[in-house]
């Protein structure tokens, strides 16, 4: 509201003429006002005197209806000139002979809108129905009521002076559709480890083929109930993952959209997090005042979301197989089990190695059934463009700065773009936050506010603050650039410092385990899959019962790992 005040933009349809003689509507003889008049100027409309910018969407072409249109867009832009000089008009052309077409009315504002949006970002778009074709009407609200307009926006028709009946002149237009998209973007888990911010991924913006089908399989294993298993690195979007799954699962309760059953395990200890899951009885411990239920309650018929699943402890991890195999638990202190009907989404930051160490082989074994993988932002690059939008939105309305602070050139917003293109990522979207933040007070700094260039360079300062990666992570950086035929600039600017040592380290561990892994699940012989022994293996992998210790730092012989060792 505040934003329309000052910045409303009004997208609407010229035509104060009738529409079958060409000629002004008239009472008493004397023109009425068309819709687009009423909305701006009439003395008891919301929107007098609040909108300073008007896109005027108007058929063009050859034929003699084309002739009435190109009459009613230049009288109505002369009127709207004559009542309010400063407006500014801006009139958008659509090639098309017939008002009819749903599909070419779809397809035209489908192009037009999101152009339309960013050419006015941030400010409150007012969309006025009223004047048009019902084909054109149509296509409006069910766009507005469907996901395909991002807010802020309000959609109103209006009503001539001599139709209103004792109505008001202008009035909002809202269905009240119960769509997905609404469901998906208000819908949260009500607890995750970490905040990421609110950022949707949104899958009518994403722009590379990895993220659509990615999303095409969660879509398609949220049918069935079945664990899922989502893997990424922090900030990838491992929660909203989930919500898109549960959203398409049969297992929700709409109720629960907002805040639906969820738990950090990271932030509980194993008795906490027990009577968290199970609840208790009255009296099963000293704390006990009386019974409480747990979240497989409000699961039950609902979806569960274990986030950062690998802190769950063993003996946890053995009471939640029982409760997916069987659908009844025990609360603690009880003897009497209870029934729950749930589905189980799990996430994690953890490698597969990692996973596999703190985990039961057989809880692992239940929980990745169906496994999902997150990609870094730094291998979905092409995402970055909407993504930094949405987060520079996001942390404007956090930080309650103006959006009209944060409009900025093409020239500005593609250098910030390019250069989160060249940087590595390492916390994903909360990268993106860390600069979004800083260009947001830089702008919004009522004392000292810098240009835009300053600020895009102030907000592009936070990545070099970004610590250097842990040495897994550059040596997987390495890797990836070497299988990439990559440069290693980004590698050596984000790491500062390539250790060779531990490079080696991790490229050995993360080949002893997985060789073991496939040992384990194809029952074949260590001999068959490498050159060197299972007690070598277990070396590399700082496993118990591994084999000879790693050289000291005294060694010279860069290929000693290499060597055939203990008769392999």
């Amino acid at each position: 509201a505040i934003a329309l005040r000052s910045l409303g933009v009004c997208l609407d349809c010229a035509g104060p003429l009738h529409p079958k003689t060409g000629e002004f509507n008239q009472d008493a003889g004397r023109p009425v006002p068309g819709p687009t008049l009423t909305l701006l100027f009439d003395p008891d409309s919301p929107y007098m005197g609040r909108i300073k910018d008007i896109v005027l969407l108007h058929r063009a072409g050859d034929g003699q209806d084309d002739e009435k249109e190109r009459r009613a867009l230049a009288e109505t832009t002369e009127e709207l000139n004559r009542q309010d000089p400063d407006l500014r008009v801006h009139p958008v052309p659509w090639p098309s002979a017939d008002p009819t077409d749903h599909r070419g009315i779809f397809e035209f504002l489908r192009d037009k809108l999101p152009k339309l949006r960013k050419r006015f970002e941030g400010r409150e778009l007012v969309l006025h129905i009223s004047p048009g074709t019902p084909s054109m009407q149509t296509i409006w609200v069910l766009m507005a009521e469907t996901g395909f307009v991002d807010a802020p926006f309000q959609m109103v028709k209006s009503y001539r002076r001599n139709e209103r009946r004792g109505r008001p002149p202008v009035v909002p237009v809202e269905v009240g559709l119960e769509t997905f998209y609404k469901a998906f973007r208000s819908s949260q888990p009500s607890e995750v480890a970490f905040d990421e911010q609110a950022v949707v991924w949104d899958p009518a913006k994403f722009r590379t083929d990895r993220m659509r089908a990615l999303y095409r399989d969660a879509r398609r294993f949220a049918q069935f109930n079945v664990p899922v298993l989502v893997l990424g690195e922090r900030g990838t979007g491992k929660s909203t993952l989930a919500s898109w799954i549960r959203l398409h699962s049969p297992y929700r309760k709409k109720a629960l959209d907002a805040r639906w059953p969820a738990v950090a395990c990271g932030q509980y200890n194993a008795e906490t997090m027990r009577s968290e899951l199970f609840g208790y009885v009255k009296g099963s411990h000293s704390e006990a005042k009386k019974d409480k239920n747990g979240l497989l309650v409000v699961a039950n018929g609902d979806t569960l979301f274990l986030d950062e699943v690998g802190d769950v402890s063993r003996d946890l991890q053995r009471l939640l197989i029982k409760a997916l195999e069987e659908k009844q638990y025990l609360p603690l202190g009880s003897e009497e089990p209870k029934v729950s009907d749930f589905r189980l989404i799990t996430a994690t930051n953890l490698n597969d190695g990692e996973l596999r160490a703190r985990l039961d082989p057989d809880f692992l074994d239940r929980i990745s059934l169906l496994t999902l993988r997150l990609p870094p932002l730094r291998e979905v690059r092409d995402e970055l463009g909407w993504l930094w939008e949405s987060s520079l939105e996001q942390a404007a309305a956090r930080a309650g700065v103006n959006r009209r602070h944060l409009q900025f050139a093409e020239a500005n917003a593609q250098r910030i773009v390019s250069r989160l293109r060249e940087h590595p990522l390492p916390g994903n979207l909360r990268d993106l936050f860390r600069v979004a933040y800083r260009v947001v007070t830089a702008r919004g700094d009522v004392h000292d506010p810098l240009s835009q260039a300053d600020a895009v360079e102030y907000g592009l300062a936070g990545l070099a603050e970004l610590a250097a990666p842990a040495s897994g992570s550059t040596s997987q950086a390495v890797a990836r650039a070497f299988a990439e035929s990559s440069p290693l600039d980004r590698v050596v600017s984000t790491a500062g410092r390539i250790s060779t040592r531990d490079l080696d380290r991790d490229l050995h561990a993360y080949v002893a385990t997985e060789v073991r892994r496939i040992a384990r699940s194809t029952a074949r012989p260590i001999d068959e899959l490498c050159d060197v022994t299972d007690r070598s293996l277990r070396t590399w992998a700082n496993l118990p019962g591994g084999g000879e210790d790693l050289p000291g730092d005294g060694k010279n012989d860069p290929d000693w790992r290499a060597r055939p060792r203990g008769g392999s």
